[in-house]
């Protein structure tokens, strides 16, 4: 409201004709100082939070083995080497980066509340060294490693394929020199590259396969120059391209399997009166009853607003404490009671939170 008045007092005011081009220009400026304004009585925090896994895995698997299965057994060498000459990968790349791969899936691991991870050494399955899945492995083969390395469960790479694809763009640009413009050409090179990885978890408790996917991740590179050959030069060695992919595609498994902490940006209102100035401090502090303290005297303030913003902190406070149901009613009536649009969003945040603490309950078990 007050900014429609301001409008209105600027259109009023203003002696030339305004026009529909002028009037929208008008109209952005205001729209972006109140979204300014409004962001001035909120500030941010982050609050760490534990992602539920894409993949539940049974919540009495606790140690995982994870071996590398995706080699060619005998016979298969000579198409592995035709490719690598072929693509220009160079010889037993696959190798070395499916390697990186089963590294990549204990790196994620061992910051993971889920599982304790076990990488051994010496274990030679052969798979069919291609984007097929080999045979499951035999149960007594699985059990005979689960139970030398006190594992519950057995992760396999049964299949890995690396896929290199490389482009070469150019973008016209200006620069000023002595005073002129000088135009020139920048030339980027890109190169991306594709892991297609393969895996199985195979519970033995079970006889059961409790997982088997194949997942494809990309990283991707650019190199910058005044020219091809130099753009090109500032790309990695393919071989090191692809060995940092497979550790990558790795990584991704690891955290596909396992819930993992998160950071996740929350924001509360810092102004309104004096109190909330003071909350602030101890919002800084972690003294977050100490902050609710304060918010729970504003929830009656004869200021609507006040309540609202009350309320919404009151919701935060919940949910960094751990509380989501709390949160929830908190947010909930930030929004229904007192109107503070805010508080719409950051209730389907909290619901979405609620949903995932019902599969973290399911994932992680006791």
């Amino acid at each position: 409201m007050v900014f429609k008045k301001i409008l209105w007092k600027l259109l009023n005011n203003n002696l030339k004709i305004i026009t529909m081009k002028n009037y929208i220009k008008l109209t952005f400026v205001l729209i972006i100082s109140a979204y300014l304004f409004s962001s001035c009585k909120t500030a941010s925090l982050s609050v760490n939070v534990l992602k539920p896994a894409q993949i539940t895995v049974p919540s009495n698997i606790k140690t995982l083995a994870v071996v590398n299965r995706s080699l060619p057994g005998k016979g298969s060498h000579l198409g592995n080497i035709v490719e690598g000459v072929l693509s220009g990968e160079g010889l037993f790349v696959d190798r070395e980066a499916s390697g990186r791969t089963v590294n990549g899936v204990a790196d994620a691991l061992l910051s993971s509340p889920r599982f304790k991870i076990t990488v051994p050494n010496g274990i030679d399955i052969k798979g069919t060294g291609t984007s097929k899945f080999a045979e499951p492995l035999e149960w007594s083969k699985v059990k005979e490693i689960c139970k030398e390395y006190s594992a519950d469960a057995l992760i396999l790479l049964e299949t890995f394929d690396s896929n290199v694809g490389r482009s070469m763009t150019s973008k016209e640009k200006t620069k000023k020199k002595d005073d002129q413009t000088i135009t020139y050409m920048e030339y980027t090179a890109h190169l991306d590259i594709g892991i297609e990885a393969g895996w199985r978890i195979y519970y033995p408790a079970k006889n059961k396969i409790v997982d088997q996917n194949v997942f494809v991740d990309h990283m991707h590179w650019k190199g910058v120059g005044l020219s091809e050959e130099e753009a090109k030069r500032k790309l990695p060695i393919s071989r090191i391209a692809i060995k940092d992919a497979g550790f990558f595609a790795g990584q991704q498994y690891g955290i596909r399997i396992s819930p993992m902490w998160v950071w996740v940006g929350r924001s509360y209102y810092k102004k309104g009166n004096d109190d909330f100035k003071n909350a602030k401090f101890n919002v800084k502090a972690q003294e977050w009853d100490k902050a609710k303290e304060i918010w729970t005297r504003n929830i009656d303030d004869p200021d609507i607003k006040i309540r609202g913003y009350a309320a919404y902190n009151l919701a935060l406070a919940a949910e960094v404490q751990g509380d989501l149901d709390v949160a929830l009613d908190w947010a909930k009536k930030s929004y229904s009671d007192f109107r503070i649009k805010k508080a719409l969003s950051y209730s389907r945040v909290l619901q979405q939170r609620i949903y995932d603490q019902a599969r973290l309950k399911e994932q992680m078990g006791d």
